[in-house]
């Protein structure tokens, strides 16, 4: 008698995880937390995406203070430029550098040196590229195999099949354990 039990047990688990999606209902995985960099001291010049589309605005924070400065902080405008854009000022705020460029959009796809030119005799210059890339998505994947090559989605099909073939098991199981009983 446990064997029957057992059995139509088994058949009706695995008909309630196809009919509920169990394993559609997983947990997801756990999100990854961020971590945050220390700022150079000294001069630098950091973009805020370093790889963007072109079309789209790149933050700017800069620093043309020595690393032994006393307090550090930054009091004069300094210019950054590049060919991926004109030359932008960036001003002191918050006792850094900052600024914003919009890329043009007719920019080129590559990357592009950009400098940071610190005002005065001594005042030093720092670099770092910026990656433009074509804002240019595809419309549809390439037809490279099963998934861009197998036409309308079936996946209805699928999944009543399945079902219908749980259930068609069910209920064998159901009839071969009541011609047991009865014999």
């Amino acid at each position: 008698m446990s064997g029957r039990r057992a059995l139509a047990t088994i058949a009706l688990v695995g008909w309630l995880v196809v009919v509920t999606g169990g394993p559609a209902l997983a947990a997801p995985a756990p999100t990854p937390t961020p971590t945050t960099e220390p700022v150079p001291a000294g001069v630098f010049l950091e973009l805020t995406p370093s790889t963007v589309a072109a079309g789209y605005l790149v933050g700017i924070k800069a620093s043309c203070t020595d690393a032994d400065d006393d307090p550090p902080g930054d009091t004069e405008a300094a210019t950054v430029d590049s060919t991926a854009f004109d030359e932008v000022t960036v001003e002191p705020q918050f006792g850094h550098l900052t600024g914003t460029v919009t890329i043009p959009a007719d920019t080129r796809a590559r990357s592009y040196r950009v400098v940071l030119d610190c005002p005065g005799f001594m005042g030093g210059t720092a670099e770092t590229n910026l990656n433009v890339l074509n804002d240019s998505r595809p419309s549809r994947g390439p037809a490279t195999g099963f998934g861009g090559t197998a036409g309308d989605d079936d996946s209805t099909l699928v999944l009543t099949g399945g079902v219908t073939a749980l259930a068609a098991g069910l209920v064998l199981a159901v009839v071969t354990l009541r011609r047991r009983r009865a014999a």
